[in-house]
């Protein structure tokens, strides 16, 4: 996923580092009107700004996130309503259903985490838990649930079934 991707990564491998930064859309990129731009140490500030001049310019509503940081900010965000929402539903409080209808009815927000987690892919999702594990030792929280999931080849709406079931 390319929001834990922080174009920093690269900057020793492109000729002109300076003219490297992360433009991160979200998904459905036609629909969703937020872009994050993201600027690391390498990059400058000419740079930056024509990815936030092209954003404006193509409809987009850019934040121009001034210093690299894994998962931006809306997936960092994010990151903590799932944990919190991966916790509920391992001990036994509620549904992954459940968790979606609050934040849909009670924080208004569009799709629950479980509903989204269907729909970025519940195997991304696993891949990334996979490579957090690998890097620190550390269980994720919820890698309980989401290895269930993959398990059984439940990726989501790419595999007819995820938290939900699709046709």
């Amino acid at each position: 996923n390319s929001s834990r991707m922080v174009s920093s990564l690269f900057a020793d491998v492109v000729t002109n580092p300076k003219r490297l930064a992360n433009l991160h859309y979200f998904n459905p990129a036609l629909v969703m009107k937020l872009v994050e731009v993201v600027q690391g140490e390498h990059c400058s500030d000419e740079t930056a700004q024509a990815l936030y001049d092209f954003a404006v310019a193509t409809g987009k509503e850019p934040i121009w996130i001034k210093k690299e940081v894994e998962g931006f900010i809306v997936n960092r965000m994010l990151q903590a309503l799932k944990n919190e929402a991966r916790w509920l539903v391992e001990n036994g409080y509620c549904t992954p259903q459940e968790v979606d209808k609050a934040c849909e009815k009670g924080l208004n927000h569009p799709m629950g985490p479980f509903r989204l987690e269907d729909f970025s892919g519940i195997d991304l999702t696993y891949n990334i838990m996979e490579r957090k594990i690998e890097e620190t030792g550390e269980i994720p929280v919820g890698y309980t649930l989401i290895k269930s999931y993959y398990d059984k080849g439940w990726y989501g709406k790419k595999s007819g079934r995820g938290f939900y079931e699709y046709e």
